[in-house]
């Protein structure tokens, strides 16, 4: 076995381990065995960092591949079926490198923070426990190297998350949040699973590359419609995963559980789930399957800024933040920004980890306030908070010289190219869409931070009504012990909450990812992660006669024939001949269509970058003239646009609108169907065993009065005549002389009587 993939599997088991030390052991080790936890995710940390220099500085090869599997499951040969056999693997390229680091690294943070955040909570070794499967989960998920073993780990994610978001279950709004988000997960993994088994059914096995393979050969035998069918259904567990509409429901809800969850969520685990799956599915989504993703990712990415810019709530502000930012990354996976895609994955995961755990730092300050309305004034009191927070800030509203502005302005471009090559109309909806949601966010941003940090304090405006505390400090005790109905001077966490903040903000800065301010394709992560050719064509007319069968020059996936003995790095590959979206250099494309967009995006660049330049401008301009020059006044103008501010305050109304037709559609069709089946079918079940129990009284009458009476009468018929001729025959001599006496004399009578007639 390859010494990379058993350091892979080390990092894998190391947080499983955490998990089962502490969820049975908590209780019994010094503070409760926080320092476990923290030490073995940490120790996975440091393992794939070391992975992460061998694959990414060593070889800075965009064709690295190593793979290893093993028969988990042999049925023989099944009737009907063949071989089936259920394999398991761990595939390691430049991608897995990169998400085993990143997802690592923000779970040690977290870990590392949540030493200052959840001290003196009741269950603070349980809380490390479930970071522990949590981060076991998701890592699951990036190691995989078959479709079969990444939905059991999905499904681990679902798990963890409900776990986790429920933590303080104690709650009712936590209880129900818990139940909303794993049931609309739920949603999501039935499409995917059946997706999965559409694929399983051509080609009988879970495998990437295999199933890559028998596509390029053209071994699908099905419709093209039945691949696409295929990739839609598959992206409906990035769907509920990643917070995409119609499923976006759950991700704001999952405020509800402690503030370091939701930076592991939001960042690093389970919303990064979905567009991770999008990535390793890629090659096989059709034209048309792509549509419908950039379409869905423009749609989520607009839709959740128009609602993130009138919440109170900080944490819930950027909640919707993430749904947005997922948004552009699906976006730019369905507008073939492969690279951009997961460069703003990992991008992303950085500044929205470093605000949310910047949010729980001034939440926790501010002893449990959560509502921006009275906060204000902090920018002194939490210099360090103010300065990380305001770094991951500008990277989320995209501001040149941030790792934002680098990734998201690649997909802007993509957008463009892409409706272009589409030939513009509807498909311009999708470029429209994300310069919208970018002028938005750099506004909600810009009054969030302005809210939070500057002005005057606004504490003691808080209406006595609303004054109260959350789950964390459910027994009206703060962190560290005080009252918190009582006024206490605001003041910087202590450094385990604060240096997690630092690293965070650090890595949100462009040099940390590319040398150009300008160009994130002149970095390594775009070099290292290039957009794949897909392995299907369009089936439109401008590529009438196209199949499913992509040239050798467009794999860009190497061959690693791989089995529990053998693994074969992947050969290396020479730079000049690596496909490069951002310089748009490329392989030979199955589909003409791939090989124009990726131009085009190259061509839109800078376009996109003007266009962005202009969309931050205004929104940050448009949050200046309303909360800080008071130019417009922002209650004002809420009074006078009430219903659009209610509209985007109430979140389009989506909770209410599935509650009036899913929910209580639900709750209506269960009592149809209960009246149905107390009326309907137990009526008949009655109906029916009333008229066997009539028949089977009839039954037994008959039986009763005409079988048995008929029986009973012969047998006292034989009874009376034996008892008759009992009489007679006494077996006595002279009974039987006396007899014939009788009958003589009998018969001399009736013969005289006879005689005198």
């Amino acid at each position: 076995m390859h010494s990379l993939i058993q350091l892979s599997i080390a990092v894998l088991l190391l947080p499983l381990l955490s998990f089962v030390v502490l969820i049975f052991f908590n209780r019994r080790l010094p503070r409760m065995g926080d320092f476990v936890g923290l030490g073995m995710v940490g120790s996975a940390f440091a393992i794939s960092l070391y992975i992460f220099w061998v694959v990414i500085v060593q070889h800075y090869d965009p064709a690295f591949r190593i793979a290893w599997d093993f028969t988990w499951l042999d049925f023989g040969n099944v009737p009907g079926v063949g071989p089936l056999q259920v394999k398991m693997g761990i595939v390691i390229d430049n991608l897995t490198a990169i998400m085993l680091a990143m997802v690592t690294l923000i779970s040690t943070l977290v870990h590392l923070y949540s030493t200052g955040y959840m001290h003196g909570d009741p269950k603070y070794g349980r809380f490390f426990a479930y970071l522990g499967i949590f981060t076991f989960s998701m890592l699951g998920i990036v190691l995989s190297d078959n479709l079969f073993s990444i939905y059991m780990f999905w499904e681990l994610v679902g798990l963890s998350s409900y776990l986790l978001i429920g933590f303080y279950f104690y709650k009712d709004s936590a209880a129900d949040a818990q139940k909303k988000a794993f049931l609309t997960n739920r949603v999501g993994d039935i499409g995917m699973w059946l997706g999965i088994l559409i694929l399983y059914s051509q080609f009988h096995t879970f495998g990437y590359q295999e199933i890559y393979e028998h596509i390029k050969n053209g071994d699908f035998h099905m419709s093209q419609a039945w691949l696409t069918a295929a990739g839609v259904l598959l992206f409906m567990g990035c769907v509920g995963k990643s917070a995409q509409f119609p499923l976006h429901v759950w991700l704001p809800d999952a405020m509800e559980g402690p503030t370091p969850v939701s930076a592991l969520i939001h960042a690093a685990t389970m919303v990064a789930a979905g567009v991770y799956f999008v990535a390793r599915i890629f090659v096989l989504l059709t034209p048309e399957a792509q549509q419908v993703i950039a379409f869905i990712g423009a749609f989520t990415a607009f839709m959740s800024a128009t609602i993130a810019i009138t919440q109170h709530d900080i944490k819930r502000v950027l909640a919707y933040s993430t749904v947005s930012q997922l948004g552009y990354m699906v976006l730019g996976m369905g507008v073939g920004s492969y690279s951009a895609a997961l460069f703003h994955l990992l991008t992303h995961a950085f500044f929205k980890a470093c605000l949310f755990l910047g949010s729980g730092a001034i939440i926790h300050a501010m002893h449990h306030e959560q509502d921006m309305r009275w906060m204000g004034g902090l920018y002194k009191k939490m210099p360090w908070t103010f300065v990380t927070f305001s770094i991951a800030t500008l990277a989320l509203a995209g501001l040149p010289l941030t790792s934002g502005f680098l990734s998201k302005d690649a997909i802007l471009a993509g957008a463009l190219g892409f409706a272009q090559v589409e030939g513009g109309g509807i498909y311009y909806l999708v470029p429209v869409l994300g310069f919208a949601a970018a002028v938005m966010t750099a506004f909600y941003m810009g009054r969030q931070v302005w809210l939070v940090f500057f002005g005057e304090s606004r504490t003691h405006l808080k209406p006595a009504e609303e004054h109260g505390h959350d789950a964390h400090a459910a027994h009206g005790h703060d962190d560290h012990g005080h009252d918190n109905h009582g006024h206490h001077e605001v003041h910087e966490v202590p450094w385990n909450m604060r240096l997690p903040l630092v690293i965070l903000a650090t890595l949100s800065i462009f040099i940390v990812f590319s040398p150009d301010p300008l160009d994130g394709g002149k970095g390594w992560f775009m070099h290292l992660v290039q957009t794949p050719a897909t392995v299907v064509a369009s089936t439109g007319a401008a590529h009438e006669g196209a199949n499913l069968h992509a040239p050798e020059a467009g794999k860009l996936i190497a061959e690693a024939h791989t089995d529990t003995q053998h693994v074969e790095a992947a050969p290396a590959a020479h730079a000049e001949d690596a496909s490069h979206e951002a310089v748009g250099h490329g392989p030979e494309y199955a589909d003409p269509r791939q090989a124009e967009i990726v131009h085009m995006t190259h061509e839109n660049h800078y376009n996109a970058i003007k266009l962005s330049s202009l969309m931050l401008a205004i929104g940050i301009g448009m949050a200046l003239i309303v909360y800080v020059f008071r130019i417009i006044d922002p209650d004002k103008t809420a009074r006078n646009i009430r219903p659009l501010y209610l509209y985007s305050f109430n979140k389009w109304y989506w909770d209410e609108i599935y509650d009036a037709t899913f929910i209580k559609g639900s709750i209506l069709i269960s009592k149809i169907l209960s009246w149905f089946d107390a009326n309907i079918v137990d009526g008949i079940v009655n109906g029916i065993a009333t008229i066997f129990r009539k028949f089977a009284f009839a039954n037994g009458g008959f039986d009763k009065y005409v079988v048995d009476g008929l029986v009973n009468f012969t047998a006292f018929t034989v009874q009376t005549t034996g008892a008759v001729f009992r009489k007679i025959q006494t077996g006595k001599v002279q009974t039987y002389l006396v007899m014939v006496v009788v009958a003589v004399l009998g018969y001399f009578a009736f013969y005289l009587v006879y005689l005198m007639k």
